[in-house]
């Protein structure tokens, strides 16, 4: 049992004027994780997982977010920026918008941003704690108010926001909108996300563990990050209290002991 494999971080927490989020897992040069213990203490994640492909998460949205959609590996070349396909799992219950009605096309979406009425051609789920959302690059999506979701997206900070409720900012002046951006990013082919326990895509599988007792989890080439979404447990003998991540090192293997609902990621 190796309890240097397991990487705690020091809070990594980004304010917005809509709430905030915590980048638990990060290796992105906005937000990096930096390590909280151990002989990597003070090093950034990517000492320990260089080029780790995930970037992982919590959201607190005290108002709603704007609606917004992110390129994919096709649609960047056009846009700039990079692909970003995400999930949503719903810590608490709460109101999303992910997917256009059926029959939304490009002028519908021009349409409704100049008009103010773009509510109207979004899919909205009131989603129960413990639902997860795959949300790829090119779905139209926005989380609403009070939401509280964790978050895992391929490792990008690139966002198009199309609309934004027609609201200011905190200068009293519209938010900057990406549309013509966005009308290139958007896939309507894709269908209105489905709620699922777990998520498994190309670039990433999530699932969700009711442990209760003892569980091996086998080593991932890249890492496994862990979340104790409710209650506590141990990895490897290090503590990981209720509502925090810890990231299992690339190679290594983790005994999970305790009584939690965990999120893993690989």
């Amino acid at each position: 049992m190796n309890q240097d494999s397991i990487l705690k971080f020091k809070p990594n927490v980004h304010p917005a004027l809509w709430g905030g989020e915590s980048w638990e897992i990060s290796v992105h040069p906005a937000g990096p994780s930096v390590i909280r213990e151990g002989v990597l203490a003070g090093k950034p994640l990517s000492e320990a997982a260089p080029g780790f492909p995930l970037l992982v998460k919590v959201i607190d949205a005290k108002m709603r977010l704007s609606v917004q959609v992110h390129p994919n590996e096709t649609t960047c070349k056009l846009t700039g920026g990079d692909p970003k396909t995400e999930m949503w799992a719903m810590l608490e219950d709460g109101v999303i918008y992910a997917g256009l009605k059926p029959g939304v096309g490009p002028k519908d979406v021009e349409e409704a941003v100049k008009s103010g009425r773009f509510e109207e051609l979004l899919v909205r789920h009131d989603a129960k704690k413990g639902e997860a959302f795959f949300i790829p690059g090119g779905l139209v999506h926005a989380i609403g108010d009070g939401a509280l979701i964790y978050e895992v997206q391929q490792s990008s900070d690139t966002t198009f926001r199309l609309y934004d409720w027609n609201r200011v900012g905190a200068d009293g002046k519209p938010r900057e909108l990406h549309v013509a951006k966005s009308l290139q990013a958007i896939d309507y082919s894709l269908p209105v996300p489905q709620p699922a326990a777990d998520v498994k895509c190309r670039f990433f599988d999530f699932r969700q563990i009711e442990l209760d007792g003892a569980m091996e989890l086998p080593a991932s080439p890249r890492g496994t990050a862990l979340f104790a979404a409710e209650g506590s447990f141990s990895a490897n003998g290090v503590e990981v209290p209720r509502r925090t991540s810890v990231f299992v090192a690339p190679g290594e293997g983790v005994s999970l002991r305790g009584r939690a609902h965990v999120f893993a990621t690989t």
